[in-house]
């Protein structure tokens, strides 16, 4: 047991790890937020990107402030990174989940307001995905359970969020000069 805790007492999990846990809540406010308006979109949840970029920020510059020293490597800021937005956007699937188990009226909206919107939009979504798989989505949105949410923010982040760590990573990154 002492390895594994060992493990986990490195700075680079322990910082970022934590900056993941602030960031999972982050999201999770501004879903319930979101959740909460009138006007609700189903696409608003891809804004947590923005919140994910800031929070990733923060912890590359803690590190290299506090534990580099000054300095840090772009392989350093593509782990942290990586850890903060993996750790985040798993609290903020399983609160997410959470609270759709416990407030199924609230899933119920949630289905309502998706297909709504889906259906509005039907032309352009027809011209993007074609007829066969805008019924197979329009489908799909029945049959969400509050256990489908747990992994919907890896799908609405992902490839945005690696675009934002690796930049962040080239800005924060500063090699120690060679003596």
């Amino acid at each position: 047991m002492g390895n594994v805790i060992n493990f986990f007492n490195k700075p680079i999990l322990k910082i970022p790890l934590a900056f993941g846990v602030l960031a999972g809540f982050v999201c999770f406010l501004f879903f319930l937020v979101v959740q909460n308006l009138e006007k609700f979109s189903g696409t608003g949840r891809a804004l947590d990107v923005g919140f994910f970029a800031i929070i990733i920020a923060a912890a590359c510059w803690y590190y290299r402030k506090n534990i580099g020293k000054g300095y840090m490597h772009a392989w350093e800021g593509i782990s942290i990174g990586y850890v903060v937005w993996l750790t985040g956007a798993l609290l903020c699937g399983y609160l997410t989940s959470m609270f759709f188990y416990f407030s199924p009226s609230a899933l119920d909206r949630y289905k309502q307001t998706l297909r709504t919107s889906l259906v509005t939009n039907q032309a352009e979504a027809m011209k993007v995905w074609g007829k066969e798989i805008y019924q197979q989505k329009l489908a799909d949105i029945s049959q969400l359970t509050p256990s489908s949410f747990i992994f919907d923010e890896f799908r609405f982040t992902l490839l945005l969020v690696i675009i934002a760590i690796l930049l962040i990573a080239l800005i924060f990154r500063k090699k120690q000069p060679e003596a």
